[in-house]
């Protein structure tokens, strides 16, 4: 029972969670050969070549590496030593499973480039085992790793405090809770500060679908994760113009979701979202196709971006949020061809497909090499989150929307796809590869968000 609610919690944490698409949808999106494309921003001279539109962070450098400071933990001549920790698929199937192999491929991209001013990545792999973040987090303390990159659990509350103790920093793929977003020593390429929310989709949906929002319905299971992330929802929502007449706790696996779909039909809604599971989406649809319940919108978040929707017959026309360029665009993005393009060069046969966690995960090798090379030989970890912080502007060379990742701000970006024939397509806005941006989407949360921010140590 543990394990199912957790493997529920999995799909409702991370903001940026998506797809698991098949290899052969992945072939069709970067093109024939999987190769990036040829305009002349895939990086083949190191600094000098781009990934997008970002400058490439890995190459030789200048000069061959000088000695660095003698008490930097994780640093030597020729080497800069650093941590991923995450959930690795076992008992349980997570969907975060490639943010692992993700980072393995940004270390072996980058080390073919010529490492960091020379110096080359060496990875450290550690599973936090859903419930053994704080093990895992001790773990990488011990091992005297520089930083944490690429990294994502479930459970992350548990290790935030001890990682600032112990003074590491931490670029993260993504975050799944407050005490870990609102960590001192964490700066992550996609900041999700549970403080704030993003309003940006309530807005469009008011505009394009005003008669919706007057009936919401939002469902999720009595467990933590969602239900933080729900009550979050319904605060910015509600502040909107968003009037809920339905809002159900379910079980974290439910068998049915029939009284659900009665109570939503018996209410007259006309805009519905769920906080859980793809699977448990899927069961809704279905129970809701089975009594000719149909509102005028299915409004689902970033883990929806997922192959197991779009399969699902009931959920054609559902709204998905995105905030990575979805892999259906590959072709529009040098940066994401890049990546799916790494992803297979490093990944073994049994490696899981590529996600959109996994394309934060590599945008948090960027955001880490960028600063790290900023740094030269002077690399110390302060100086590592102090260049950080300096990065006001990012989007991993077009992996993803635009942020604010030095100022921990919320997101300002939106991106809808809906599910169409079995697959995704684009909805708003309509060119490909681009995001709804505006300052004004990010908004100030006044309830109980769960938790507050690891404190100390720099």
């Amino acid at each position: 029972g543990r394990l199912l609610t957790v493997a529920a919690a999995v799909a409702v944490l991370a903001a940026a969670c998506g797809s698991r698409l098949g290899d052969e949808e992945l072939r069709a999106a970067a093109g024939p050969s999987g190769a990036p494309a040829a305009d002349g921003t895939a990086p083949t001279e190191g600094a000098e070549a781009t990934i997008g539109s970002l400058p490439v962070p890995c190459g030789p450098g200048a000069q061959p590496p000088g000695p660095p400071p003698a008490d930097t933990p994780g640093v030597s001549a020729d080497a800069i030593e650093i941590a991923v920790i995450s959930d690795r698929a076992g008992q349980v199937k997570v969907p975060t499973a490639s943010i692992e192999e993700s980072m393995a491929a940004f270390v072996e991209w980058c080390n073919g480039l010529g490492g960091i001013n020379g110096r080359a990545l060496e990875l450290t792999r550690i599973d936090s085992k859903l419930f053994s973040h704080l093990e895992a987090t001790m773990e990488a303390c011990d091992a005297g790793v520089f930083a944490i990159v690429g990294s994502g659990s479930v459970t992350d509350n548990q290790g935030a405090q001890e990682m600032v103790d112990c003074g590491l920093v931490e670029v993260p793929a993504y975050t799944a809770t407050p005490a870990k977003a609102l960590s001192d020593r964490l700066v992550a390429p996609l900041p999700n500060p549970a403080d704030r929310y993003n309003v940006g989709f309530a807005r469009w949906i008011a505009q394009e679908h005003p008669d919706a929002i007057d009936r919401a319905a939002i469902l999720h299971p009595a467990i933590d994760t969602a239900s933080i992330q729900a009550d979050r929802m319904r605060e910015a929502y509600e502040a909107e113009g968003f009037t809920f007449v339905v809002d159900r706790e379910t079980g974290a696996i439910a068998e049915s979701y029939a009284a659900e779909a009665l109570a939503m039909q018996r209410a007259d809604v006309r805009w519905v979202t769920m906080v859980s599971a793809t699977s448990e989406v899927v069961k809704l649809l279905r129970d809701m196709e089975t009594q000719s319940f149909s509102p005028e919108v299915l409004d689902l978040g970033p883990q929806f971006y997922d192959a197991e929707l779009a399969a699902e017959p009931a959920a054609e026309g559902a709204l998905v949020q995105v905030s990575t360029v979805p892999f259906e665009e590959a072709a529009d993005s040098p940066a994401l061809a890049t990546y799916l393009d790494a992803y297979r060069a490093a990944a073994g046969a049994d490696a899981p497909e590529p996600t959109a966690l996994g394309v934060t995960a590599f945008s948090a090798g960027l955001l880490f090499a960028t600063a790290a090379q900023a740094l030269g030989d002077d690399l110390t970890r302060d100086g590592l989150l102090e260049q950080l912080h300096a990065i006001r502007a990012w989007d991993g060379g077009g992996l993803h929307a635009p942020s604010d990742p030095g100022g921990r701000a919320a997101p300002t970006c939106i991106a809808y796809l809906e599910v169409h024939d079995g697959g995704f397509r684009r909805v708003h806005p309509p060119e490909p590869a681009s995001f709804d941006c505006d300052p004004t989407y990010a908004v100030d949360l006044e309830g109980d968000v769960g938790g507050g921010a690891t404190e100390g140590g720099g």
